[in-house]
């Protein structure tokens, strides 16, 4: 069976096939299904700069406008890294089916498997909470209507859109429900993009975590040679081919250089996305926050704004927090050479765990743009810079 069609690996798979990012997809479907994509997103495009300039007067209208263009624009900078990598994404994935192929027993498998369950638990998570974000985005035009069927209620405008849009040929009064379903269209399919290139970065970076797992558990049980003191006195000194120890942490080198090389290639996946990413979430999350003050009417504009707000920071949030795990995970290799029994084993053997000690103080780590080390120390540091811009914009109102 392919190791995608595993349960945990579903998600990766199914959302990559929804944007035309799965590698093993035919040409023709990938092709046609990034068309259809940046289709939607040139058509919500260009309505949101006639908006901009058509309400340029309006603030209320305007900074709603430009918030939802930066996520557009964070979504449309990881689609373009995601095609323009799509070589080295598909490595990623080769590499994937053959670190599978390479464990030795049950122990390793299962190890690999609970950090690959764990990816799929954070990406299932992160998924649900940004689709339910968008639902909320997208009913709350239409809530008042809804509840108008209940109880009598003003709405202030009863032609609003999920998205600031404005089309000049098109009246909204006779076309107003095929608009609001556009637009409730191109909020999903910026939210399907954002959230399936998240899904495979956090399953990739879960797979690299496993990896250094099952090196960590190799190493706690590398077997020893009880005899080796009394052979070493007498002059008898092992060859490498009847050195067991020392052939099983030779394995555990070439198995930690692989996980080095696939954190690596993660990075040089990733980092000038995340570059591009974080600068332009700092302002999102801002401004969102600044909405929820100025335009919060109605519990419906509460909720939008706030659910919107806390999806950014989310999304900064994983991003930071999965580069912590694959820092520590790194760090953690060192735990599990200390619990190695050094002392009955060749002297050649106990060199080469020093050569893994002081290849483990270097941590792995993913960086945004070579500028700042994604860790969750860097994320504390960016919402209080977030909050520095909102706490400035509320002094200019």
């Amino acid at each position: 069976m392919d190791i995608f069609d595993a349960p945990y690996y579903r998600i990766m798979k199914n959302s990559a096939k929804l944007i035309g990012q799965w590698p093993y997809q035919s040409r023709e479907k990938r092709i046609i299904i990034i068309i259809i994509v940046w289709a939607f997103f040139f058509m919500q495009f260009v309505p949101q700069i006639i908006a901009i300039v058509v309400h340029i007067d309006d603030p209320d209208i305007l900074f709603e406008a430009c918030s939802n263009m930066a996520v557009d624009f964070v979504t449309a900078i990881k689609y373009i890294n995601t095609i323009c990598k799509t070589n080295l994404i598909k490595k990623l994935h080769d590499r994937v089916i053959i670190d599978w192929s390479l464990m030795l027993n049950d122990e390793e498998k299962s190890t690999l498997e609970k950090h690959t369950n764990l990816g799929y638990l954070f990406s299932s998570g992160w998924a649900g909470f940004a689709y339910m974000s968008a639902t909320i985005f997208v009913l709350e035009p239409v809530f008042p209507r809804i509840l108008n069927v209940f109880i009598s209620v003003n709405a202030t405008d009863p032609f609003k859109l999920a998205l600031p849009l404005e089309y000049i040929i098109i009246d909204r009064e006779k076309h107003y429900w095929i608009m609001l379903f556009v637009s409730t269209v191109f909020v999903y399919n910026i939210i399907i993009v954002l959230v399936s290139c998240d899904i495979m970065y956090i399953t990739f970076v879960q797979h690299v975590c496993g990896l250094f797992a099952v090196v960590g558990c190799r190493l706690v049980n590398t077997p020893i040679n009880e005899n080796y003191s009394e052979r070493h006195k007498a002059g008898d000194y092992l060859s490498n081919s009847k050195d067991i120890p020392y052939k099983h942490l030779v394995s555990c080198i070439r198995s930690h250089r692989r996980a080095l090389e696939f954190a690596e290639l993660l990075e040089d996946a990733y980092c000038i996305s995340f570059g591009l990413t974080v600068g332009l979430n700092l302002p999102v999350i801002s401004v969102t926050g600044f909405q929820i003050i100025t335009q919060f009417n109605t519990i419906q504009q509460l909720l939008k704004y706030a659910s919107f707000t806390i999806t950014e920071i989310l999304h900064l949030f994983f991003e930071c927090f999965m580069s912590q795990r694959l820092t520590d995970m790194s760090l953690e290799m060192q735990k599990s050479i200390a619990e190695v029994q050094w002392f009955d084993n060749s002297i050649k053997s106990r060199k080469l765990l020093i050569i893994m000690t002081m290849r483990c103080q270097v941590p792995c780590k993913l960086t945004a743009a070579k500028i700042m080390d994604l860790t969750i120390e860097n994320f504390g540091m960016m919402v209080k810079t977030s909050g520095s811009y909102f706490t400035m914009l509320l002094s200019m109102q």
